[in-house]
């Protein structure tokens, strides 16, 4: 064994001996960490999208009663940020449809557990709306009664979100492996789960939106949150070390022309007449912008200015050379 080794191995047999010598010390619990769905988007980006889809539910169960004649009380159970891969995983053997999102083509999903698609179906056939066996298939008929329910829920989803302009429609029908194909696995999601609740029975219906297509949303390009704060979203420790910034500032009286004859004549005394009424107010500039219009004042024994007005955002003034 080499020197290196045999160092090497001396400090691990001391490392674990100080952690047996103590029994009070818990043993160290390590969490795999997937670097791909680390992050998400900031939570108040989002804010207004869960919202909308909150004001969803109470909308979806008077659609039910007044269209399909439906007593199902719906509400929004959560909503959360997770890998599609961790989504799809779960679909299992759910009725999944493809939903159509604004005009850019955008596909969100709709999954639909078992235990709450055949009841509905049964009641809309006319039955007592009783619970079925959830692993089996959905038949044509089904499925045709089914588009139903799913149209429904395009439109209270896009009544909901009428204030980002997104249109939804329903798209096809999906399997598990048609969704590999359709949604890339490393990317995240933001996924909607309602509950739906009948007389006699009910379930979980789950809308994911991936998080390519929340710009439609957020009304720009969907970034995760270290990239959003790098475009313009300020860390807290950095905003309060520059609280502590000074920035300097000049008050400026604009406008003013002085003939060269007068400037040939400077001397120490001398009043320079500016050709500026006493009545125009002075230019504070900060950092070279112009920010408010403003007139020298007196502050104990200091200099100071009275702010009169705000002025237009400008670019600062740049020198001339002579």
């Amino acid at each position: 064994m080499t020197q290196m080794g045999t160092l090497a191995q001396s400090t691990s047999t001391r490392a674990e001996g100080a952690v047996v010598a103590n029994d009070n010390i818990a043993p160290e619990r390590v969490q795999p960490c997937d670097f791909r769905v680390v992050g998400g988007i900031d939570k108040a980006r989002l804010a207004p999208l869960v919202q909308a889809s909150e004001a969803f539910a109470p909308l979806f169960t008077q659609a039910l009663h007044s269209r399909l004649g439906l007593t199902c009380e719906t509400g929004l159970r959560s909503s959360e940020q997770i890998p599609c891969r961790t989504f799809i995983e779960k679909a299992g053997s759910s009725y999944l449809v493809s939903l159509q999102l604004g005009s850019q083509a955008d596909i969100g999903l709709l999954q639909i557990d078992s235990v709450l698609l055949f009841p509905i179906v049964d009641r809309l056939l006319g039955g007592s709306a009783s619970p079925s066996e959830p692993s089996r298939e959905v038949t044509e008929i089904e499925d045709q009664i089914a588009k139903e329910f799913v149209q429904l829920i395009c439109q209270e989803l896009r009544a909901a979100w009428r204030f980002f302009s997104v249109s939804v429609s329903m798209g096809t029908r999906q399997s598990s492996a048609q969704l590999q194909r359709l949604f890339s696995a490393n990317d995240n999601a933001l996924v909607f789960s309602f509950s739906a609740n009948l007389e006699s029975s009910g379930g979980d219906f789950q809308l994911m939106l991936p998080v390519p297509a929340l710009g439609a949303f957020l009304g720009a390009t969907a970034t995760s949150a270290p990239e959003s704060s790098r475009k313009g979203t300020m860390n807290a420790k950095l905003a309060e070390q520059l609280l502590g910034a000074t920035f300097g500032i000049e008050l400026a009286l604009l406008g003013g022309k002085v003939p060269a004859n007068d400037l040939l004549n400077l001397r120490v005394g001398k009043i320079l007449s500016l050709g500026v009424s006493v009545r125009t107010p002075a230019v504070l500039k900060i950092e070279g912008h112009d920010s408010f219009e403003g007139v020298p004042v007196r502050s104990g024994r200091h200099r100071g200015v009275q702010l009169l007005d705000r002025l237009p955002q400008s670019q600062p003034e740049k020198g001339t050379a002579i």
